[in-house]
């Protein structure tokens, strides 16, 4: 059986939620009003982000030097990734984020263009920025994130999936091996819905948690 790694960008690849970070400094109008409404299942998680960066304007520039003060990879990323690439196990960023966010973070880490990412991507109008999402390839999915978990696993792949938020959830409760921020909302709600996962910290704990499932002949 093969083995894919899909992993959120906000909150888990990078230490902080960068869209947070961008609507609370550009926002134009109360944005939380969104979040709230999606997490009572109001609306789906792709009108949720559009709406919210309807009411923002902004410069790339601008925004990705204020980012860049408070946003830092999470510890051993990179090895992470490099582990993948030797084993031949596809590792693709799956995220709500924007696009030329993470390209840029990327960029920093030495892995532009290197690593596939399916995310929104971010047209900038005079009304705000609109977002282009990836189609959905399964009429059962909730959303984007999921609906990749289950193309890889109709493949006959066994998913791991790291993330942090409610966004997550969904995807994380699917995949073979979930694995959850420490302390994020998206471990406790795996906790209080009794779905077996992993808590990590940096990324030092799935590569070990890798390396002992090839140790283990598991793949």
């Amino acid at each position: 059986m093969r083995f894919t790694v899909l992993c959120d960008f906000d909150g888990t690849i990078v230490n902080v939620d960068t869209c947070v970070q961008i609507l609370e400094k550009y926002a134009e109008e109360d944005w939380r009003i969104f979040d709230e409404q999606y997490e009572k299942g109001e609306i789906t998680l792709e009108e949720c982000l559009q709406k919210q960066f309807s009411t923002v304007t902004f410069s790339k520039a601008l925004v990705l030097n204020e980012l860049q003060k408070v946003a830092s990879v999470r510890p051993n990323f990179s090895q992470l990734v490099q582990l993948c690439k030797e084993n031949g196990f596809p590792f693709m960023i799956v995220s709500a984020g924007l696009d030329f966010v993470i390209k840029h973070f990327l960029k920093l880490e030495g892995w532009y263009n290197l690593i596939p990412i399916h995310a929104p991507k971010a047209i900038f109008t005079a009304r705000g920025i609109k977002l282009t999402f990836p189609p959905q390839l399964c009429n059962t999915s909730i959303n984007f994130k999921d609906d990749m978990v289950t193309q890889y696993m109709e493949r006959g792949q066994k998913v791991a999936y790291i993330g942090d938020g409610v966004a997550d959830y969904v995807a994380a409760k699917k995949a073979d091996i979930p694995f959850a921020i420490k302390g994020s909302k998206l471990a406790e709600l795996l906790k209080k819905n009794k779905i077996p996962h992993n808590e990590i910290s940096d990324f030092q704990q799935v590569l070990e948690s890798i390396t002992q499932m090839l140790k283990n002949n598991k793949f």
